[in-house]
């Protein structure tokens, strides 16, 4: 029996990282799926790209969200996953993108009622979209648009 969504309700992922939780619609993240390690990114690849990780017969870019935005490097723990992710333009260079998670994702429900915008005193990061309240729990809304962006100039080798 499948639960009902009602109006105004979109279910939504909250992707735990080292440095808080990602928060994402259901329908961008395709699969999670086990920690297993990359292929070694290129010499002149940025530390948050850790390389290709390997998943249903083709590599994809596994990233580092906490070391994209500065939060420090996030080794891959005992109950690591990691969260493939559709991207959402048609000409990109990589139809999608891993992000590496410190455990087991959640499945949420989000409506007016139960997310709300955090004023930040502190200027956040361009890879943040919005930080925001939901049920309680603080997480940060990834622009997706910005992180294909800088995934574009590199292209991952299968390993």
């Amino acid at each position: 029996m499948s639960a009902q969504v009602s109006v105004g309700e979109i279910r939504g992922v909250l992707l735990p990282i080292h440095s808080g939780q990602l928060l994402l619609p259901n329908a961008s993240v395709a699969e999670v799926t086990g920690y297993q390690q990359p292929s070694p990114p290129g010499d002149d690849f940025p530390g948050w790209l850790l390389g290709g990780f390997p998943w249903r017969q083709q590599t994809v870019p596994l990233i580092s969200f906490d070391h994209l935005i500065g939060a420090g490097e996030a080794d891959a723990g005992l109950r690591a996953r990691v969260a493939i992710c559709n991207t959402t333009s048609s000409g990109g260079t990589h139809p999608h993108f891993a992000l590496l998670l410190r455990s087991i994702p959640r499945l949420v429900r989000i409506s007016e009622e139960n997310v709300s915008a955090l004023d930040d005193a502190e200027p956040g990061h361009a890879m943040v979209a919005q930080r925001v309240r939901l049920n309680g729990e603080e997480a940060m809304i990834p622009d997706l648009d910005a992180l294909e962006a800088a995934l574009q100039p590199y292209r991952i080798q299968g390993g």
